[in-house]
């Protein structure tokens, strides 16, 4: 059977799709998948904001179709998404594919790019409503000296982290990647310990892109992150349990901030609190104030800490306890008297001595 001849038009109207995706992702996906995956490329690459619901329509779906086909490439490494308040999808960040093997032969003979070019090659989509997602503002990357350089490489520590690094990657590393491990260790200050980690971290995130190593990075630097105990609560993924307690709460599609790992910290590791009891002061503020409260969780906890819980049951006897002295304290009230059929009865009735107005009555 022949070969069939394919022809088309020259243009300076078209979206670049790495043969990567087209050879390794595109044979195994669901093919509204794959769709919604190059309209979503296209879409970033002309820089046109677009919306879950907008999505939608175009497809013919619904906006929870359309949030499992960005669930799938997420999980896939392709995707990474950004939500805010409510499960709300702000953006889409195009994370980079591997590349071949000639590829990256070719790109060990080019000078390392400058951060700031790493973050122009990556399209972030967003709802034209909300602000546009952007990778961490990049810190100068200094040129190190040829000594410096030797001396870092000669270092033990550099040694076995280009080893564990080769190891996760499942390659040689490149210069542009050694020189990024220099730049960890030497300008962010990051500890051998932490470097290891953060590799770690991406691998398990599914990317193994030299540019996503590097944007986490400059993330973890800027949120003073030096301890790999710091980055493990930052990115949670040892912690399981906070995932459980926003759940409680109804939060879904986005990790805890800041203020909400506080608190959690504190019921977790401090008040060494179980989930169970956790999860029963989230129902109860649930019910109370109608919303997600970690201020008002916080105030049963911080209650029932300072009374000695210590077991889900001694909630409920707490309870008792608490409705026993209510009733305990409330003002007794004296019970009124049975009303009578006649209402001239609720006046204040005259005694008289019958004997004697007899009496009275007969002297007369």
């Amino acid at each position: 059977m022949k070969s069939i001849s394919l022809y088309t038009r020259p243009t300076n109207d078209v979206t670049i799709i790495q043969n990567y995706f087209l050879d390794h992702y595109l044979p195994a996906a669901n093919g509204e998948y794959v769709k919604l995956y190059l309209f979503l490329f296209r879409c970033a690459c002309a820089g046109r904001a677009i919306t879950v619901s907008a999505l939608a329509d175009t497809f013919d779906h619904t906006e929870k179709d359309i949030r499992r086909g960005l669930s799938y490439w997420e999980k896939l490494g392709l995707l990474e998404l950004t939500y805010g308040e409510g499960d709300e999808l702000l953006g889409v960040s195009f994370l980079d594919l591997p590349v071949e093997e000639t590829a990256a032969a070719a790109a060990e003979e080019q000078p390392a790019d400058t951060l700031q070019g790493a973050q122009e090659e990556s399209e972030y989509l967003t709802s034209p409503d909300e602000p546009a997602a952007s990778a961490p503002a990049s810190i100068p990357k200094p040129a190190l000296s040829p000594d410096r350089v030797k001396a870092l490489k000669d270092s033990e520590d550099i040694r076995q982290l280009i080893f564990i690094a080769e190891q996760y990657l499942g390659k040689t590393l490149s210069p542009s990647e050694v020189s990024n491990i220099l730049y960890f260790y030497d300008v962010l200050h990051f500890s051998a310990d932490l470097i290891e980690y953060l590799i770690e971290y991406c691998v398990s995130k599914g990317s193994k892109s030299a540019r996503y190593i590097e944007t986490v990075a400059l993330a973890w630097s800027q949120e003073g992150i030096k301890t790999v105990q710091e980055a493990k609560d930052s990115t949670n993924l040892y912690n399981k349990n906070y995932y459980t307690i926003l759940n409680t709460f109804g939060i879904k599609g986005r990790g805890p901030a800041k203020p909400e790992t506080d608190y959690m910290n504190c019921w977790l590791n401090e008040y060494h609190f179980t989930l169970d009891i956790i999860q029963e002061a989230c129902s109860r503020t649930i019910a109370q104030t109608h919303q997600p409260n970690f201020q008002y969780a916080n105030k049963i906890l911080e209650d029932w800490h300072k009374n000695g819980i210590k077991h889900i049951n001694d909630i409920r006897q707490l309870d008792i306890r608490h409705q026993q002295n209510k009733k305990a304290a409330a003002p007794k009230q004296k019970a009124p008297s049975a009303p009578s059929g006649n209402k001239f009865n609720n006046f204040h009735q005259r005694e008289y001595d019958y004997k004697k107005l007899e009496e009275q009555l007969l002297n007369r």
